[in-house]
């Protein structure tokens, strides 16, 4: 699979030098097939133009052409094409205030952020690493290319950038990266709340998040955050998630008056998820029936909650039992939504010779209720015969 990615790429480089440049597969796709990884989207840079990579494929799609990057289309799959470049000052700390095309390979590995992404391989997976990253690979090393105070003040996302990397690659800073983030780190108001929950999914998504979350607290990164600069170090570090909504959730237990949604400026599907995650462990603190809190909630939501609280037992270890009694009822409910009753609001209008109202909404919700809870059998006889009786004993 790993050499499919480049064998399918390879078509990029071959057409290119073809027609005379150089061309070369470059960044995390070089770093992940040198680590054995697998490899997602595969990059390539090159000394031709943006204008004559256009001209050279017949799919391309422009994203960055005033950057030289050009998006190529094999088969519908897109290979990001760039032209070597240089880089001038950084303004804003995000982005260069202008890039110059040129014609070296080693001027553009030079621009890039850590060495082990600064390795470029040609098509016969021979590698040009000016910058030594294969033994940054080698001894799992986040180090920059050239003086890392440089590199951090260039691009404040590149800090973030190096601790998401601890979490994916269980890999470690260098010292002189770990104390460069920590001197630079107030940069990280430069950069998008967007983009630093972009950042901040994938490092809760990686297999050594926890070693993340000290070097995001070690190097004060987390103060300069928010929603996150309102906890304690201990707060961030005990705390056991691997999604950036489940670690909301862990904190909001702790603090129901943390605001997130609007800081974080999640979307309304991840905010709806910790809302309703919040709201089953309340409920499962209260008195609700563990067969309604089973017909109630999600498969999802109650297997993720059920984990976190297993994975942080200094939340409420009380509150295990009730959640693995209702995913017990769950696989035992006659229903798992009200459309799978067997009578609907036409028939109980025709049967009782009722017009529409708030009437009917209640009766069917009384009806779903006595089918959740095993008291009423879900076929139509039993219903009708139930709701007649209601109607002449309570009405």
């Amino acid at each position: 699979m790993i050499m499919n990615k480049f064998d399918h790429a390879k078509f990029v480089l071959e057409t290119l030098e073809t027609h005379g440049f150089d061309a070369y597969f470059v960044g995390g796709s070089v770093r992940d097939f040198y680590m054995g990884r697998e490899i997602h989207d595969v990059d390539v840079t090159t000394n031709a133009r943006p204008d004559t990579i256009k001209d050279l494929f017949k799919k391309t799609i422009d994203v960055g052409i005033e950057h030289g990057t050009v998006i190529v289309l094999l088969d519908n799959e897109p290979i990001e094409v760039t032209t070597y470049r240089t880089e001038t000052s950084y303004t804003d700390h995000r982005r260069p205030d202008s890039v110059s095309f040129t014609t070296s390979l080693l001027e553009d590995l030079s621009r890039r952020d850590f060495t082990m992404n600064a390795i470029a391989m040609d098509k016969n997976m021979n590698i040009v690493d000016p910058f030594d990253g294969h033994i940054a690979i080698k001894y799992k090393r986040i180090e920059t290319v050239g003086i890392a105070d440089e590199r951090f003040n260039e691009d404040a996302l590149r800090m973030l950038r190096a601790v998401r990397f601890i979490s994916q690659l269980d890999f470690t800073l260098t010292k002189e990266t770990e104390n460069a983030i920590r001197k630079n780190i107030s940069l990280i108001k430069h950069v998008s709340i967007e983009r630093i929950v972009k950042e901040l999914k994938k490092l809760y998504e990686g297999k050594n998040v926890n070693e993340a979350k000290k070097a995001f607290v070690n190097t004060n990164m987390y103060m300069q955050i928010p929603f996150f600069n309102s906890l304690s170090a201990a707060e961030i570090i005990n705390t056991n998630a691997h999604s950036l909504k489940d670690e909301i959730i862990v904190q909001h237990i702790k603090d129901r008056t943390m605001a997130y949604k609007n800081v974080l400026k999640l979307s309304n599907k991840e905010t709806r998820y910790i809302n309703n995650s919040l709201r089953l462990l309340d409920e499962a603190r209260g008195n609700l029936e563990s067969k309604r809190i089973a017909y109630k909630y999600s498969d999802e939501i109650l297997d993720n909650t059920l984990i976190l609280l297993e994975l942080n037992p200094i939340l409420d270890e009380s509150l295990i039992k009730r959640l693995k009694d209702a995913q017990n009822e769950k696989l035992k409910l006659p229903i798992k939504k009200r459309s799978e009753l067997k009578i609907n609001g036409r028939i109980l209008m025709e049967k009782l010779n009722k017009r529409g109202g708030p009437w009917l909404q209640e009766l069917l919700s009384k009806i779903e209720g006595e089918v959740i809870m095993g008291r009423l059998m879900n076929n139509e006889k039993d219903i009708l015969e139930w709701v007649k009786y209601e109607q002449e004993n309570y009405s």
